[in-house]
């Protein structure tokens, strides 16, 4: 966590405060919500945001809090579920009276959720929303990672720069807003940049076996893989790429931006290209 990440963290809670929007909490305990993936296939991203949440939380307490008063976390799993999220908020919001929330992890879960948060006029900021339309929900809304149309674009530029590449198989989820949000970013991208498309392949959450929609992409003459995938999908992907022979490089979306990639697909996973949506400093 950098210095100038948990100024601005400490700058919002100062700002809630001093907006009134303290509610309940006393004057020796501000409660936080935290409403993040901390099981499930999402749980590698949400239990990342978690030590994030408590790094940031530690030092701002150890700096003397937020005018004096100490930050007190309060997390719920929402398992990367919507009805799981909507429940999570609800509790939090209405029941725990938090003064704002953090979270959902996913884009999925937050456009289910976030609407609780808008209609009760209760802040709600999310970590690794990235999907388009989140923050369109409302102006109690935020999010501080930057969106698949912004990031996916540059990514590809740099990847078929220094790749070679000239034309590609797309491989996406089609059930998820997000997958489905990176899919349109990847699309429209590619068409700037004039990069044919050899073949689209789709999948949905679940699934383990891609060897099918594979061997459609290895036959049709790919020069790079474009994935917009959760890593729970995007792992697997990779690890069945390269038992089919098909070494080509693959170029992710947000959802493959995790160190768990290393994990979950070890070597497989080399040759991949993704972005940050991330701002250093």
């Amino acid at each position: 966590m950098t210095a100038s990440a948990t100024f601005r963290i400490r700058g919002l809670m100062t700002a809630l405060l001093a907006a009134g929007a303290l509610g309940s909490a006393t004057a020796a305990d501000i409660k936080i919500g935290a409403a993040e993936a901390l099981s499930g296939p999402a749980g590698q991203y949400g239990q990342s945001i978690k030590n994030g949440l408590e790094l940031a939380a530690e030092e701002i307490n150890a700096a003397g809090g937020v005018n004096g008063n100490k930050i007190a976390l309060q997390f719920e799993d929402e398992a990367g579920k919507k009805e799981q999220a909507i429940d999570v908020f609800k509790k939090l919001i209405f029941q725990d009276k938090v003064l704002m929330v953090f979270g959902p992890t996913l884009s999925n879960s937050a456009q289910a959720a976030d609407p609780i948060a808008q209609a009760a006029k209760t802040v709600v900021f999310g970590t690794s929303n990235t999907a388009d339309g989140i923050t369109s929900i409302g102006d109690y809304v935020f999010r501080n990672s930057v969106t698949e149309a912004d990031v996916l674009p540059e990514t590809l530029r740099v990847a078929i720069k220094h790749a070679n590449i000239k034309k590609v198989a797309v491989f996406y989820g089609n059930d998820d807003v997000f997958t489905k949000s990176g899919y349109d970013a990847f699309k429209k991208a590619l068409e700037t940049l004039k990069i044919p498309v050899t073949t689209t392949e789709t999948f949905a959450k679940g699934d383990v076996d891609f060897k099918a929609q594979l061997t459609k992409i290895k036959a049709s003459g790919a020069d790079a893989i474009v994935l917009s995938a959760l890593i729970a999908e995007g792992a697997p992907i990779m690890v069945q790429a390269r038992q089919l022979g098909i070494d080509l490089p693959v170029i992710g979306g947000n959802g493959m931006n995790s160190v768990k990639v290393f994990d979950l697909a070890k070597d497989k996973s080399d040759n991949l290209w993704v972005g940050s949506p991330w701002a250093l400093g």
